[in-house]
Parts: structure tokens; C-alpha cells; sequence
């Protein structure tokens, strides 16, 4: 008898790959939040505490890195669930630039950000 698998062959059950950071950081309508993780598509972050509900579209202004480097992001994106209690946030980009593309690409890949060499920590 031939047994089908249905569902994500991987823990973490997403087609898009999320990478986990430290010490990264997003601003959100001029709140800021701690980034949990972070994919080419989406961020999930901790400790928002705007005024956004589920469905509504936001701004990322910037992404501050763990290297103390800022990157201006500037991209709708939309809040796709939202959990009062723990302050956590996950956002879906809408659009997003070509220098951002570039710097979300550079994390997912483990590549260095900067000229000299510099990773996240």
C-alpha cells in the first residue's frame, strides 16, 4: 500500500526560508521592534506596539542591523497576523526596492552586507 505525505517536508513549514537574527531591528510607523526573523518575502518581529490590526497595510522605514548600520527600506507591507499579548507582529512586503531586495537577499544567503566583509552578529 503506497502511503501519501501531505504537508512541509522541513521544520519549518513554509515555503519561503526565514533566517533568524540577533540584535536586528525594524521600524514600523516610527515604532520600533525587535526582529525574530526574517525572510525575502516577510519579517516577524517582537515587541511592536502600534496601532496596526491584522489586514492593514504598513510602512517598514528601515531595518537596523546588528552592526549598527541602517538600512532604509521604505516598503509597504501587510500585517498578516498580529498577537497582542506576546507584541508580536509578522508583515508581509508589499514592494519592496532593489537595494533592499538586495540587502534581504545578502541575510537569507549568509552573505557579507558590507564592503569589508561584515556579517551579522
Amino acid at each position: 500500500m503506497t502511503e501519501l505525505v501531505v504537508g512541509y517536508a522541513n521544520e519549518q513549514q513554509r515555503k519561503d526560508q526565514r533566517r533568524n537574527v540577533e540584535d536586528t531591528f525594524v521600524v514600523v510607523d516610527g515604532v520600533t521592534c525587535k526582529v525574530v526573523n526574517i525572510s525575502l518575502r516577510s519579517v516577524l518581529c517582537t515587541g511592536y506596539k502600534g496601532s496596526a490590526k491584522e489586514g492593514d497595510e504598513i510602512i517598514i522605514e528601515d531595518l537596523l542591523m546588528a552592526d549598527d548600520s541602517r538600512v532604509k527600506v521604505n516598503s509597504a507591507a501587510k500585517v498578516m497576523r498580529l498577537d497582542a499579548s506576546k507584541k508580536e507582529m509578522a508583515a508581509v512586503f508589499l514592494d519592496i526596492n532593489t537595494k533592499t531586495f538586495d540587502t534581504l537577499e545578502k541575510m537569507m544567503m549568509l552573505r557579507p552586507l558590507a564592503g569589508d566583509g561584515g556579517r551579522l552578529k
